[in-house]
């Protein structure tokens, strides 16, 4: 859903208000949930952007994006922070409860935490058999097959909503990486960045070949 359907969103708004959710306002970078933390609470992002995420010392792994009109929990286990100042409406777990029979509600917690899992097993996998670069070929392939468009003759033109720091986070690699090996990519003839966030692909059946290399 994303924000797509403001009717939908407006209802939900008005009957988490309803139910006693407050208005938060989280500045860029800031922390709505963290592993260990006491709260006990359900949010639904209003607008902005919110990432899941798994942190070590030195590494950092993103599960999923959260924007306008996901729900979600403080209490996954996972950090919550602000990509950029964003608004949120957040309650105790109880009240949610009551607002599952709002049409809607119940698919969009399914989808988004059908959406974390998926992601999840994808991560796992990636760093179990794949070298950065494949796992880089890899999301790119799979965002290609959703979101892929017709550009020119025998080219496929990819626009990403993400920042090559989001990939980054994704892939569990740093911004210098992704963006060298994106490099690499084109001098090979696989690709062209046209600008950021959107790219050609020259060759979809070399980059499919590269999503399936293991490492060693």
């Amino acid at each position: 859903m994303h924000g797509s359907d403001s009717s939908y969103r407006q209802a939900l708004e008005q009957a988490a208000l309803r139910q006693g959710f407050r208005q938060r306002n989280l500045v860029e970078g800031e922390l709505l949930g963290s592993p260990g933390a006491p709260s006990d609470s359900v949010f639904i992002v209003r607008n902005g952007r919110i990432r899941v995420y798994l942190a070590s010392e030195d590494k950092e792994y993103t599960l999923t994006f959260l924007e306008g009109g996901d729900i979600y929990s403080t209490h996954s286990g996972a950090y919550l922070q602000a990509l950029k100042p964003s608004e949120v409406l957040i309650g105790e777990t109880a009240q949610m409860s009551r607002m599952l029979a709002l049409p809607g509600a119940a698919a969009t917690i399914i989808r988004v935490l059908g959406q974390t899992l998926a992601n999840s097993m994808q991560l796992i996998e990636d760093l179990a058999f794949r070298d950065v670069e494949g796992r880089l070929a890899r999301f790119l392939d799979g965002m290609l097959a959703r979101r892929g468009l017709s550009h020119e003759s025998g080219v496929q033109r990819l626009e990403l909503n993400l920042s090559t720091e989001d990939i980054a986070h994704l892939l569990g690699t740093t911004r210098q990486t992704v963006s060298s090996l994106i490099s690499r990519l084109a001098r090979q003839g696989i690709l062209t960045r046209v600008a950021p966030g959107i790219l050609d692909i020259h060759r979809p059946d070399l980059l499919k070949q590269r999503s399936q290399v293991s490492p060693g």
